[in-house]
């Protein structure tokens, strides 16, 4: 059995799987803010399932930068060491990699009903494909081969929110008084669907209460909402740019998990290729990409283990 992990800014899931395998055993789903760090996280679970032998892989998916074996986890501020893991819990052999380095990899191993399309093009080529997901914060990967497996991870969600017009120029200024990033990560994402609310209506609700408003038809969450996939759409656009994925745009993560019936409404799949065509000057160009949506619920564990396997071959 092999440990896998994806560790996120809200939630944290943790599962065993058997080599060569896609079944989960024991999958758990924790909120990462209740841990001081991974290592009390892993403990925990640990003490949670039935498990005698020691595990000797484990694969962690973490939500920021890896470098040289060191992660750190921007939105919870945690540092993840692969020899301290290794020390601790007594792995052989510890990889890891970015959420969306391994979210891009589960386009390896998932099925055709895992995949929801909004538009559709007739594909020439398989590579590359572009994935963005905003969740806890706003991730962004490139595939650009399969074989052998070749992603760019970046941290695109932190480059700076372009305001197209007063409304939005006004809403970073609302961004800069409370001495927030001014990103496009804080303009698009769970925290954003917050803020937008805030800013539009001078009241702080979560999330999750936004989206079950939405989803109640209150007229203030659905004007939240509608902004939210203009914004994706006009995000979306500007990864196609960068990339020209030939093999197709990719959308998941939490906030799209929970508001992904929307994107089957016209309305609002309106919204977002209303703001994915907006460089009107490139439209042609932009129309050379299809868009779907990843309906699996844990791609970032699946596309973990997709790159396990391609290590063990």
């Amino acid at each position: 059995m092999i440990l896998i992990a994806d560790i996120g800014g809200t939630n944290s899931r943790l599962a065993l799987v058997k080599e060569k395998s896609r079944n989960f055993y024991h999958l758990k789903i924790y909120k990462s803010k209740n841990f001081v760090n991974i290592y009390d996280l892993i403990k925990t679970y640990f003490l949670e399932i039935p498990i005698r032998q020691k595990l000797k892989i484990a694969i962690f998916a973490v939500a920021g930068p890896v470098i040289q074996n060191r992660a750190h986890l921007t939105n919870l501020n945690w540092e993840v060491l692969a020899h301290k893991l290794k020390r601790i819990f007594g792995f052989e052999k510890v990889i890891l990699v970015n959420d969306l380095q391994a979210l891009s990899a589960s386009i390896l191993i998932l099925k055709k009903e895992e995949i929801f399309n909004i538009k559709s093009v007739k594909i020439v080529k398989k590579i590359p494909k572009a994935f963005i997901a905003p969740g806890t914060g706003l991730g962004e990967a490139i595939l650009v081969r399969e074989k052998p497996l070749t992603i760019l991870p970046t941290e695109g969600g932190h480059t700076f929110f372009s305001p197209l017009n007063e409304e939005e120029f006004f809403y970073l200024k609302f961004l800069e008084k409370k001495e927030e990033e001014l990103s496009w990560e804080k303009a698009l994402s769970g925290k954003a669907l917050s803020y937008w609310y805030e800013y539009y209506f001078n009241e702080i609700v979560s999330p999750e209460e936004i989206t079950q408003l939405a989803k109640n038809k209150d007229p203030k969450a659905l004007k939240v909402v509608q902004k939210f996939f203009e914004l994706l759409g006009r995000k979306i656009s500007q990864v196609a740019l960068y990339s020209l994925p030939e093999g197709g745009i990719y959308i998941a993560g939490g906030v799209i998990q929970a508001l992904k019936e929307f994107l089957e409404l016209q309305e609002f799949k309106e919204n977002l290729l209303e703001g994915y065509f907006k460089n009107e000057k490139l439209k042609n160009l932009l129309d050379r990409f299809p868009i779907n949506v990843i309906l699996n619920p844990n791609p970032v564990l699946l596309g973990a283990l997709a790159i396990l396997h391609t290590q063990q071959r």
